[in-house]
């Protein structure tokens, strides 16, 4: 059977989808079902392409909400992207309880301002329908947490006619135990499992009470070394759980439950291989990066992302960016003196002295070149 989804292109199998890109360590979930299409975490700043590649493969012009769980960067950093595209934004939800962050400079905030809207606020309790008969129910946080902002992570299930959905942001022991000590969790049929798989959540009462049929781990072992924590991918297999996890696909995996049945295969989609085009190189002391293509057509970089590893900054290249055939593109800041194709309004990139990695990802989020700037490790 066929749907047509309202701002999601032509159509779609029925049932209820989980989208989870591999965003590193980061999570970035779509939710689909029905007419409905919701964001949960937005990635990385420098990974918001491959979400913009996913929305566009899956035909979402418009989302009816985007959930924000907490205020960790690898949670809140595609939001700023997000609210600058065309992708229109019915609400901006995020939990009421958060710590170490002013109101006015919550990244929830500071997106929804981008577009002089404002966010919605969720704590305990709270109910929302999302339209059919699906609704979704707000478990925690129940209280603030001064010591660990991953504590103060928005929890909430999903019920729709195809089954159960969890979502657990990166919550550690600490609230996992509040929550269940107030005998809030319960079963679902998929779980988002808490803080990236990491031993410091996912207790033995915890995993028995949900008893998924997946569990989905959203990490990267390169960036976050202990997850997935081996003890936790054997105590989910313990109580019958298929467990997935973003990085063990390219990019990513999706899960689609139908009639209270789960089953999970991974996401795929082909690009162009820039790397066999496009080397580059820093020139750390002009603060320049160059692009060198041996390609004999012209090679469009506008709204391709340049990351700096050291200093975290990441920009978007503007409309009209164009590597010449056979030629090359400089790029540089106020600190670069000699002459650039296109100026970064920045004192300087790449950091003179200590290692710094300049990534490239292209319009579909895939990393299309790595180069360094020459210094020790």
């Amino acid at each position: 059977m066929l749907f047509s989804c309202v701002g999601c292109g032509a159509e779609a199998e029925t049932g209820t989808r989980l989208l989870a890109l591999n965003a590193g360590k980061a999570d970035c979930l779509l939710l689909l079902f029905d007419d409905q299409a919701y964001l949960i975490d937005s990635g990385y700043d420098y990974t918001y392409n491959a979400l913009a590649e996913l929305l566009r493969r899956e035909g979402v012009s418009r989302l009816n909400g985007v959930f924000l769980t907490h205020c960790d960067k690898d949670h809140y950093g595609g939001l700023a992207f997000l609210a600058q595209s065309d992708i229109a934004v019915d609400a901006w939800y995020a939990a009421a309880i958060y710590y170490d962050v002013k109101e006015d400079q919550h990244p929830m905030v500071l997106a929804a301002a981008l577009r002089k809207e404002e966010v919605t606020w969720l704590k305990a309790g709270d109910q929302l329908q999302l339209g059919g008969s699906a609704s979704l129910r707000v478990l925690g946080p129940l209280t603030q947490n001064t010591a660990n902002e991953n504590n103060n992570s928005l929890v909430f299930s999903v019920e729709t006619k195809d089954g159960s959905l969890l979502f657990t942001g990166d919550m550690k022991l600490e609230e996992e135990y509040e929550l269940m000590d107030a005998g809030l969790i319960g079963p679902a049929d998929v779980l988002k499992v808490p803080f990236h798989g990491d031993n410091t959540a996912s207790s033995e009462a915890f995993v028995e009470r949900v008893s998924p049929q997946i569990a989905l781990i959203c990490t990267s072992t390169a960036q976050e070394p202990d997850t997935p924590a081996a003890s936790i991918l054997k105590r989910y297999a313990r109580y019958g759980a298929q467990i997935t996890v973003t990085q063990d696909y390219e990019r990513g995996v999706e899960i689609d439950l139908q009639s209270g049945r789960a089953a999970f295969r991974p996401l795929a989609w082909e690009t162009p291989d820039y790397g066999q085009f496009i080397r580059a190189d820093i020139t750390p002391e002009e603060d320049l990066l160059t692009l060198h293509s041996s390609s004999g057509q012209p090679i469009d970089l506008s709204g391709w992302i340049l990351f700096s590893t050291k200093g975290g900054e990441c920009v978007r290249f503007p409309e009209g960016s164009v590597i010449p055939a056979n030629g090359v593109f400089r790029i540089g800041t106020n600190a670069t003196s000699s002459a650039m194709d296109w100026k970064i309004n920045e004192k300087r990139l790449w950091h003179k002295s200590k290692y710094d990695q300049a990534q490239l990802y292209d319009l579909t989020g895939r990393l299309a070149i790595v180069t360094d700037n020459g210094k020790p490790e």
